[in-house]
């Protein structure tokens, strides 16, 4: 009934000659004319009330405020969402204000906005994407966590600023690519309190030497330790069930390695080229091994509690190792 009364006014304004005084009536009351002029955004629907930010005008540059709620024809729609890549590559916008009411940041969203120096993020955002921030070196280096400090994102910023950093309590899950290629890191603190390390979280961490991974840790992502080449030992906590594809690929330094008795699966390529690793006991529950899991590990003696019956093995997983056991 509301959006025939609307229409019928709009019909009657679009007639009748007004004054500016029933223009404004009209916009304060039914079209919301600071939602209505928000044109240097683009906008999708996502539901019947909300609306995500999908894309800018390549004439965008400066400061922008993402609205509270825009209106679409009739219909007013709450913005919940910035969009994967929605704002990829804008390097001329320096900063910008995301509304409260938005939860979710999609995977390089800001990524290449190299003039960027100021965002702040809502606290009800609960999930922000990978490289999200990839390459705005203007923003102020720090750790980033959100959702309520459950979450780390990771290092944004100049990366040459991150060496030593420490994770605060209460964070449960470090994000996917969390301290992608920040090759200055050299120390960082987990807190007990995490239990999930995305893929790629430390990908070519180069002078990281060592790490402590979390009691409560389940599974270790892909890619996590990707050629971290100066870590020299790990150890891998009980309850840990899995390790990604390319988790230690390329790890040369790393000499010394524990498997609990909790694993079931080691992913593709997951040690390639550990040449340093001289020897490991590989657990009777573990069932599956990637393939060229342990290629390149020249120096490398495996001995694993369990028969070729009942173990899955990829192609020349060992491809290269000095020795395999097989003790049933």
């Amino acid at each position: 009934m509301k959006k025939k009364i609307i229409a019928i006014i709009v019909a009657i304004v679009l007639i009748i000659p007004v004054s500016r005084g029933w223009y404004v009536f009209l916009l304060d009351n039914f079209f919301d004319a600071e939602l209505a002029s928000s044109t240097q955004l683009k906008f999708r629907k996502i539901s019947d009330t909300e609306v995500e930010v999908v894309g800018y005008d390549s004439y965008l540059h400066g400061s922008i405020t993402i609205p509270e709620k825009i209106r679409i024809g009739l219909d007013l729609y709450k913005v919940t969402s910035i969009g994967s890549y929605a704002f990829d590559g804008c390097s001329s916008l320096t900063s910008i204000k995301i509304p409260e009411g938005v939860t979710s940041i999609g995977l390089s969203a800001f990524k290449g906005c190299s003039s960027l120096t100021s965002i702040k993020i809502p606290e009800g955002v609960t999930s922000i994407g990978y490289s999200t921030f990839s390459g705005c070196n203007s923003l102020e280096p720090k750790l980033l966590v959100y959702d309520k400090g459950t979450k780390c994102y990771g290092w944004i910023g100049n990366k040459e600023k991150c060496t030593d950093v420490v994770i605060p309590e209460g964070v449960t899950s470090i994000g996917g690519s969390a301290f992608y290629r920040c090759s200055s890191l050299t120390s960082i603190n987990i807190p007990e309190s995490v239990t999930s390390l995305g893929g790629g979280a430390f990908y070519y961490c180069e002078s990281l030497t060592s790490i402590n991974i979390p009691e409560g840790v389940t599974s270790i992502g892909g890619s996590a330790f990707y050629r971290c080449s100066s870590l020299t030992s790990i150890n891998i906590p009980e309850g840990v069930t899995s390790i990604g594809g390319g988790a230690f690929y390329y790890c040369e330094s790393l000499t010394s390695i524990n498997i609990p008795e909790s694993l079931t699966s080691i992913g593709k390529c997951a040690f390639e080229g550990c040449s340093s690793l001289t020897s490991i006991n590989i657990p009777e529950g573990l069932t599956s091994i990637g393939k060229e899991a342990f290629w390149g590990c020249y120096n490398l003696e495996i001995v694993i509690d369990n028969s070729e019956k009942k173990v899955k093995v990829g192609w020349n997983a060992f491809e290269n190792c000095k020795s395999v056991k097989w003790l049933k």
